[in-house]
């Protein structure tokens, strides 16, 4: 019996077995491997960041902040990119963009490790350029579905610990297999590629959204040109602000990540495990939240939830930060509480999204808007790090992380205020782009 007769009837009978599962057997199932192959991913992006590069200059920049800039200029790329591409990206064309596009990442991992410095520049652009579309990927697999939050569970576990796990992996790879800083995200990444093809795989077997699932959620449909332009236009404020929103909290978000280890050192916190030990608080926090909204199937009534919880995240990461200034506040506690402020309204805004589409009963997808909001909040991130290297050489990373709290935290709370008021005026008008079902 030949290797691809094996795959050929092993893929079969998990998709039987799927199909005729009970609904909480394909949430679980869906949910472990989405959190694997998003982890897999950020092996692919973040593990460079937990070296220091400490000393190099390049260009009039600090050869790490140059190496992040770059980057997340080549991320914040492929978000604009995606926009185009990913809302008419065929459903059977989905794995073959997640491996291809996290292949192509670690080749250019391979010349960060290989080429002179001006060209590991250009090296790790490339590897960012592909990972900004993986995000919309994984989450074609999700929406429109009844259990869309219990699967978004996996990917907000993954969007909250996996930067930090794989960053305790290329700090572990580093101290124990006494790999250099520049080879170590390429040895990272190649340690979890097998992982990540397999994960990819069973991930693929999962069965598309049924009736029933169409009926609660709206069907979602690959959007053209046309109709991204007609659903702009029906919604443009109200976008604008969810992009003003997420944008805010991206600025922040990337920051504290980027720049964890480099912040660690100023508040002499040493250990691989920092990496990870301040995350999973937050991990297992913001999840108890997000099962609230998993359970409720009136979508007004979980817009209000989401609503509340955002502003109190937003509220937590100004109140921590004056709180650690005045000294009231431990490094690791603000960082905690910080960032738990930061995740309470940024892993709902999916959630929020997903809501907003199934209340307004529009036939569009869920990734256009996020990586709308995307890729123009790491544009932000981008214009904050060259401030930083520029204006703010002499302030130190910690101080930076401070005000872009404060700013991040107020601008996301006024947002969503803003946000509310639009979108209940729409969900209260009859004014609606018609909700057709096609076959």
């Amino acid at each position: 019996m030949s290797l691809h007769w094996m795959i050929y009837m092993f893929t079969r009978m998990i998709r039987s077995l799927l199909s005729r599962s009970p609904l909480y057997v394909l949430a679980l199932y869906a949910s472990v491997l989405i959190f694997l192959v998003y982890t897999c991913a950020y092996a692919y992006r973040k593990p460079f960041t937990a070296a220091i590069y400490e000393g190099e200059i390049l260009w009039g920049f600090d050869v790490k902040i140059l190496y992040v800039l770059s980057e997340i200029i080549g991320y914040a790329l492929s978000k604009f990119i995606g926009v185009r591409i990913l809302p008419s990206m065929k459903a059977g064309h989905r794995i073959y963009y997640i491996i291809g596009l996290l292949t192509f990442s670690e080749v250019a991992l391979l010349g960060f490790a290989l080429l002179p410095v001006p060209l590991k520049v250009c090296s790790i652009f490339l590897s960012g350029l592909p990972l900004g579309m993986i995000w919309g990927v994984i989450f074609s697999y999700i929406e429109g579905r009844r259990i869309s939050e219990i699967l978004n569970v996996g990917l907000s576990v993954a969007l909250i610990v996996s930067s930090g796990l794989v960053k305790t992996l290329g700090q572990f790879v580093m101290d124990n297999l006494h790999v250099s800083e520049y080879w170590m995200p390429f040895t990272t990444g190649l340690l979890v590629y097998p992982v990540m093809l397999l994960c990819s795989w069973l991930l693929n077997q999962i069965p598309a959204p049924n009736e029933q699932d169409i009926i609660q959620r709206t069907k979602r449909a690959p959007m053209d040109g046309k109709d991204r332009r007609k659903f702009l236009r029906q919604f443009f404020w109200g976008i604008c602000m969810l992009v003003v929103f997420y944008g805010a909290l991206t600025v922040f978000r990337e920051l504290r990540d980027s720049f964890a280890a480099d912040i660690w050192k100023e508040l002499h916190i040493e250990g691989a495990m920092i990496f990870t030990q301040t995350e999973v608080p937050i991990a297992v926090f913001v999840l108890v939240l997000m099962f609230l909204i998993v359970f409720v199937r009136n979508n007004r009534l979980a817009l209000n939830i989401i609503y509340c919880i955002a502003v109190t995240g937003g509220s937590l990461m100004v109140f921590s930060t004056l709180l650690y200034v005045y000294g009231f506040l431990s490094p690791i506690w603000w960082m905690i509480l910080s960032g738990l402020g930061l995740y309470m309204g940024y892993i709902p805004f999916t959630y929020l999204i997903e809501r907003l589409i199934a209340s307004l009963r529009v036939v569009s997808t869920a990734v256009f808007i996020i990586y709308l909001a995307d890729s123009f909040g790491y544009l932000g991130t981008t214009g904050v790090f060259m401030v930083k290297n520029f204006v703010s050489a002499d302030i130190s990373w910690t101080v930076m992380l401070m005000r872009t709290a404060l700013f991040s935290g107020f601008v996301s709370v006024l947002s969503i205020f803003a946000i509310y008021c639009y979108f209940k005026q729409q969900l209260n008008s009859l004014i609606l782009i018609p909700s057709e079902i096609h076959d």
